[in-house]
């Protein structure tokens, strides 16, 4: 699940609950979003879009009261993902803009939004092929080839390991994002780091779709976008070659990393194509600097007042 269809999960989850429990709606927010947010810590996405969420529905709230507010959760709602829609469609338009034919584009894990642009390239005629990675440990790349390669676009699936080898037939590289820190950083599935810096060393081109919703405000270094590391043996060796494991040995399965700015060729948002050093001057146009946002637990606050 991408980092956008995540946060529409949070979203539904938080229409269906206004809808079936009105009354306890308030008190169910208070606890819901921030342990949801922290089943997902990287995604700055979520934190965005219920920040967005709550700020609407507190200021409805303070206007017609808080039962008002809670029957407007729906359309709260509604207007949130139809807002980040209309931004994919100009990530999506602009960034397949970016693949000519004879391309041989490579990407990695899975994002909607990388499938939405090759879509748009392929429905526009484009001849290219595209290169995938497993991206382990979860293996989401494997449901991307497979919808890539049903659009009938030509798909090889390759494993982690194998980007550099793959890399001198490489023209491009597409790959999405959980955030964009303050600083430019890209945080995204494991061994986009690796990918990016093999296409540096390669002269290869890298772009990331991201539209503005991911750009982490309470951020200045990726770094600071909590990671997850998994530690599951079964995600990285059989079950029935675990046993065969000798002495302490700890898995270690990192789902995120960071990649630094200066391995990044463009970020592709619904205002254009920006280099990643540009992201502080676009932040501060919009939010001045540093960000002026309220934070989630700020708006926690608020809600437990009405």
């Amino acid at each position: 699940m991408g980092s956008t269809e995540a946060a529409y999960h949070v979203l539904n989850i938080l229409k269906e609950a206004a809808e079936k429990c009105s009354k306890g709606f308030p008190h169910f927010i208070q606890i819901a979003i921030p342990l949801m947010i922290q089943a997902r810590p990287t995604s700055i996405v979520m934190v965005n879009l219920t920040r967005n969420f709550l700020e609407e529905f507190i200021q409805l709230a303070k206007e017609r009261g808080v039962d008002e507010a809670v029957g407007n959760v729906p359309k709260i709602i509604s207007g949130i993902i139809e807002r980040v829609e209309m931004v994919k469609e100009c990530v999506t338009t602009l960034g397949s803009r970016r693949i000519t034919d004879g391309d041989v584009v490579l990407t990695h894990s899975y994002s909607s939004t990388i499938l939405e642009l090759f879509k748009k390239a392929y429905d526009r005629g484009i001849k290219f092929s595209v290169y995938i990675t497993e991206s382990r440990p979860i293996g989401e790349g494997k449901i991307a080839a497979t919808k890539i390669s049903k659009l009938g676009i030509d798909t090889t699936l390759i494993v982690d390991s194998a980007v550099r080898f793959v890399m001198k037939r490489i023209s491009k590289v597409f790959v999405s994002a959980d955030a964009v820190a303050a600083n430019g950083a890209v945080v995204n599935k494991v061994g986009t780091s690796a990918i990016a810096l093999a296409a540096k060393e390669a002269r290869v081109r890298l772009y990331v779709t991201a539209g503005t919703y991911k750009m982490g405000l309470e951020t200045v270094f990726g770094e600071l976008i909590e990671g997850v590391v998994l530690s599951d043996a079964n995600l990285i060796i059989p079950k029935d070659k675990i046993s065969e494991l000798a002495g302490k040995v700890l898995v270690r399965a990192p789902l995120f990393d960071v990649t630094p700015p200066e391995y990044i060729d463009a970020i592709i948002t619904e205002v254009g194509l920006i280099a990643p050093q540009a992201v502080p001057l676009l932040i501060k146009e919009v939010y001045g600097w540093p960000p002026k946002v309220p934070s989630i637990e700020s708006l926690i606050s608020e809600v437990r007042s009405l």
